[in-house]
């Protein structure tokens, strides 16, 4: 992929299709010109004079599931406060889509790892779904756990320090 930035921003998402994006920004960081073929999502933001990809939607989608049960292992929880707790502990590198969100209770409900049960919001009198992890969500958790701890170890050997790159 291959993406042009002129001018600092503050920040911008760029949801991708095929490849390339030319943007153009002025001083105060509005965009003037966008010319786009697009392929996965990208978010970047400046760190100085550089550009910190954050992570993309395709490396993080094998561990949608521990992120949301780690969240459902003291309480109960509902997706729009999951997916909000998910943002504030990435600190904005992730934002869950909302159909990735609900695509994973379901699999996760009809897998047995969590179980759905709906409560009425006595604020607002508003009925909510809220999910709660199941003990074989607990197992589930505890293997999907153990398995990044070896993926991490494993890519970790081919990850090269700043210097080796030339």
């Amino acid at each position: 992929m291959y993406i042009k930035v002129f001018a600092n921003i503050s920040k911008f998402v760029v949801d991708m299709v095929l490849g390339w994006c030319y943007i153009y920004y002025d001083r105060r960081g509005t965009t003037v010109v966008t010319t786009a073929i697009v392929a996965t999502t990208v978010v970047t933001i400046p760190e100085g004079d550089r550009f910190m990809a954050e992570i993309s939607s395709d490396v993080i989608r094998g561990y949608n599931d521990i992120i949301i049960l780690y969240l459902l292992l003291s309480r109960p929880s509902y997706g729009y406060e999951i997916s909000k707790e998910i943002r504030t502990l990435s600190e904005d590198k992730y934002i869950i889509k909302e159909t990735t969100l609900y695509s994973a209770f379901t699999r996760m409900e009809k897998n047995g790892f969590i179980e759905s049960f709906v409560d009425e919001d006595l604020a607002g009198g508003k009925k909510r779904t809220y999910y709660r992890l199941t003990e074989a969500g607990k197992e589930h958790y505890r293997a999907k756990c153990e398995e990044w701890k070896l993926t991490k170890e494993v890519i970790e050997k081919f990850i090269a320090d700043e210097g080796a790159i030339v």
